[in-house]
């Protein structure tokens, strides 16, 4: 119990701190507007909003991410479900991420151990990618699925702070 308490101390000061402001300004960041458009439809200044924004990525809040339009360059978009024997997914994960192709790697919990963002050009990237994974020390099964198209996101999803 001692832990948690701890855990939440180190994260609610940074929580109690955002205000209708920051909550505006991430939403506003998530629709893609920059500073300026923000500071318009806030009604407050630029300065106000770009240094509130600052503080949100310090702070970590926010994280800004940059990706290649992979489909443009010729490229396929999948995942790998891996399936593991024996539960070392750290290390299973860490030499599957190292592979060629392989974009991100994350540890879930109830279905597949891991899955993993990976491109490939075409059906022989893909059963490589396929095959080489099988082949890594305590994995059971892998299935993989192709991404067809994403679907954006309803903006009204964005009010997840409320």
């Amino acid at each position: 119990m001692a832990s948690r308490k701890n855990s939440e101390s180190k994260i609610n000061p940074i929580i109690s701190r955002i205000d209708r402001l920051d909550e505006d300004i991430i939403q506003l960041l998530l629709k893609g507007k920059n500073s300026k458009d923000i500071a318009t439809r806030v009604k407050s200044p630029l300065s106000t909003v770009q240094r509130r924004t600052r503080k949100l990525f310090e702070n970590e809040l926010i994280v800004s991410t940059v990706e290649l339009n992979y489909e443009k360059l010729g490229y396929k978009r999948g995942l790998l479900h891996l399936y593991l024997s024996d539960g070392i997914v750290d290390e299973v994960g860490k030499i599957l991420a190292e592979r060629a192709g392989i974009l991100s790697v994350a540890v879930h919990i109830g279905n597949s151990d891991l899955v993993a963002l990976f491109i490939y050009k075409d059906s022989k990237q893909l059963l490589e990618t396929i095959s080489e994974s099988k082949k890594i020390k305590g994995v059971e099964r892998v299935l993989w699925s192709e991404e067809v198209y994403f679907i954006k996101m309803n903006e009204n999803k964005l009010n997840m702070l409320q």
